[in-house]
């Protein structure tokens, strides 16, 4: 005789495989790099992307709840009443148990909150093995330059202000392009590639580092200094504050640098860097 189909048997296999694939989802995420260096470098741990994981873990999780749900309403309705009905009087008279978990769940939602120990520690032992994953040598021009447009990044400084001659290029290195609207990502996605890849055939080649001069550096304006260094002051401007510094274009750098709590020296880098590409 044929056996009929067990949905408790089916209901419990799906829980353990909601259960491990989430599992699994949640160890690669807490590891993974940040979004702007797996995304710029199609970072892939397992054959999927960190997007991918992500996906992964949050169906398996909806799985979780509506098997869950299932199996508490359809196959233990009864079960959990009579057990919900039997044990509501002893958890009244002994409410020491349910004290506990409410006071330790607190603690520990709290405790992530304010970044107590040990949950700091977790957290930064996630974030420092993320922070691994990135390559000064091959990281974006700016975070998540994968989103912008070919006309948005050529106003990056050295890029020529020009998405045309950006299009230009990239054809030239065999790569399809539709307008000067489509970002970085798709790109890469068209041509099958990284955007990584595809900025390498837009930006210009490894030059010396600008050098900018110290003598009355602090005294000068950002438009003084872009103008010296032959490059556009709004790009310089708009590069500075896609690295989360705000500056006009007629402020004094050493005023520019004391606003956004930078020394002297590590500001004149990053202009020195900002200008060299």
């Amino acid at each position: 005789m044929k056996k009929s189909f067990s949905w408790r048997v089916f209901v419990s296999f799906g829980l353990f495989i909601a259960v491990f694939m989430m599992l699994v989802s949640g160890v690669i995420l807490y590891i993974s790099p940040p979004g702007r260096v797996a995304n710029w470098s199609d970072w892939q741990m397992l054959g999927l992307t960190k997007r991918g994981w992500l996906n992964q873990h949050t169906i398996f999780g909806f799985a979780f709840v509506i098997l869950s749900l299932f199996h508490l309403f359809f196959i233990n309705w009864k079960a959990f009443l009579s057990y919900l009905k039997s044990k509501t009087t002893e958890g009244l008279k002994s409410p020491g148990e349910l004290l506990a978990i409410l006071i330790l769940s607190a603690v520990f939602g709290f405790g992530t909150y304010f970044d107590f120990q040990p949950f700091s520690a977790i957290i930064k032992f996630g974030n420092t093995i993320s922070n691994s994953w990135e390559r000064k040598d091959k990281a974006a021009p700016v975070p998540h330059a994968e989103l912008m447009n070919l006309t948005e990044l050529s106003q990056q400084p050295g890029l020529g202000s020009d998405p045309e001659a950006l299009i230009t290029k990239l054809k030239n290195a065999g790569l399809k392009v539709a307008s000067r609207n489509e970002t970085i990502a798709e790109i890469a996605s068209t041509n099958g590639m990284t955007a990584e890849r595809v900025y390498s055939f837009i930006a210009p080649a490894q030059q010396e580092k600008h050098k900018l001069q110290g003598e009355g550096f602090g005294r000068k304006t950002l438009q003084q200094v872009a103008d010296e260094a032959g490059v556009s002051a709004t790009s310089l401007q708009l590069a500075l504050k896609q690295k989360g510094i705000s500056a006009k274009t007629d402020d004094l750098l050493r005023n520019i640098a004391k606003n956004n709590n930078m020394e002297m020296s590590e500001f004149k880098g990053l202009l020195e860097t900002l200008i060299s590409r």
